[in-house]
């Protein structure tokens, strides 16, 4: 496994965020450093109530999200995102300090306030991870 510092130059070397897979197994778990340990979380968006059924995603107005999450990624926030192929929905892992940042990020969502999507919020803690960066990107 790659070390965080390494994860840390080769994430920021694309753009994506640094030190992801130094999220530890516990939330209060701080790194070697003492400094707060990054941690893992899931959106999971599907339709919400402004959702025009029948249009395509494209054109459901999502150009403020896909700028929101653009600035989530360069601030080394988002770790991935992007729709389902079906057309109906997608999904976001961010990396934050704690759960309230996360809920904040989310709450800020322009898709969210707008009511384009709503989100399953999700903590996740991964397990089993490879070395490699995501493929299909």
């Amino acid at each position: 496994m790659l070390s965080s510092i390494r994860w840390s130059r080769r994430f920021m070397a694309l753009g994506l965020m640094l030190a992801l897979f130094a999220a530890p197994a516990r939330a209060s778990a701080q790194t070697q450093s003492g400094a707060p340990a990054v941690q893992l979380f899931l959106f999971q968006y599907s339709p919400g109530p402004a959702w025009r059924a029948g249009v395509p995603m494209r054109e459901q107005g999502l150009g403020p999200h896909a700028s929101y999450m653009r600035q989530l990624q360069t601030e080394g926030r988002l770790f991935a995102g992007g729709g389902y192929t079906s057309d109906d929905g997608g999904m976001a892992i961010v990396a934050c300090a704690n759960e309230a940042e996360a809920r904040a990020i989310l709450a800020a969502d322009p898709a969210i306030t707008a009511g384009i999507f709503v989100a399953e919020f999700r903590h996740w803690v991964p397990r089993f991870r490879t070395d490699q960066p995501l493929p299909g990107g």
